[in-house]
């Protein structure tokens, strides 16, 4: 009975944890860039080795009821968001999902799609947060933008027509390799970006977040649903073990 119990927490907790991520997309849904996040989960049964070649533990019955269900994954939707009107000429959107921008950061390279920039006072081009934003992602040299300047799709600067430099933007053939690590940026884990074929850079635009706050409500109800589901299911095992203990086998 109490195998029943495990697996049915286990499920109320990964609807917990599905709310939690439905409600931190909905909080995001007007940051510009953000990437919505999607839990995947898997079933998790005791390990066989442990028990080799027992009969009851492979059972069919036996796993139904030890299985539970754990978080395996949380993984990124880098599905392209919508693209809005700022006329901002330091607001900058790509084209191209799986192109970034590269940031210098305190700690390192990091990447974004937030393309709200603006620039300090030695011109160079920099995220809200002061970052700068590179031209090479190897010696993380700054972009300048001088007055008059023009950006164009493909990042490139030109002044009076003339080329005086770029922005760095690169591409991952793998999104999955990117992980968050705050302040709208990712972290590449064992994978190197190239350089970004057609990117598309507009300026004047931002990126929306590509959360749909319709699919999100509708994840949240079947979440709510799902939980309530399984406390249900819950205190009905209370109630059975509450008689197990109070009624079975009293002599009377």
């Amino acid at each position: 009975m109490l195998n029943g119990l495990y697996t049915a927490t286990s499920g109320m907790a990964m609807q917990q944890k599905r709310m939690d991520i439905i409600a931190s997309n909905l909080a995001n849904i007007n940051t510009v860039g953000h990437k919505k996040e999607i839990p995947v989960f898997s079933e998790y049964i005791p390990n066989k080795t442990e028990h080799t070649n027992d009969i009851i533990r492979d059972s069919d019955y036996n796993k139904m009821i030890n299985s539970t269900v754990r978080l395996h994954d949380i993984k990124v939707s880098f599905e392209q968001g919508y693209l809005k009107e700022t006329g901002q000429e330091l607001d900058m959107a790509l084209g191209n999902p799986k192109a970034f921008f590269a940031v210098d950061t305190p700690f390192g390279i990091r990447f974004t799609r937030d393309g709200s920039f603006t620039t300090n006072d030695r011109n160079e081009l920099t995220t809200m947060e002061g970052y700068n934003i590179v031209s090479n992602i190897n010696t993380a040299q700054a972009v300048r933008i001088p007055e008059g300047a023009v950006v164009t799709e493909e990042g490139d600067i030109l002044v009076d027509g003339a080329p005086i430099g770029a922005i760095d933007i690169l591409e991952f053939e793998d999104t999955a390799n990117l992980q968050k690590s705050g302040k709208n940026l990712y972290i590449a884990v064992d994978a190197l970006p190239q350089p970004a074929e057609n990117p598309g850079l507009i300026t004047g635009y931002l990126e929306g977040s590509n959360v749909n706050p319709i699919d999100e409500m509708v994840r949240m109800i079947e979440a709510s649903r799902g939980f309530e589901s399984y406390s249900k299911i819950i205190a009905s095992f209370e109630t059975m073990n509450a008689k197990a203990v109070n009624e079975v086998g009293v002599v009377r």
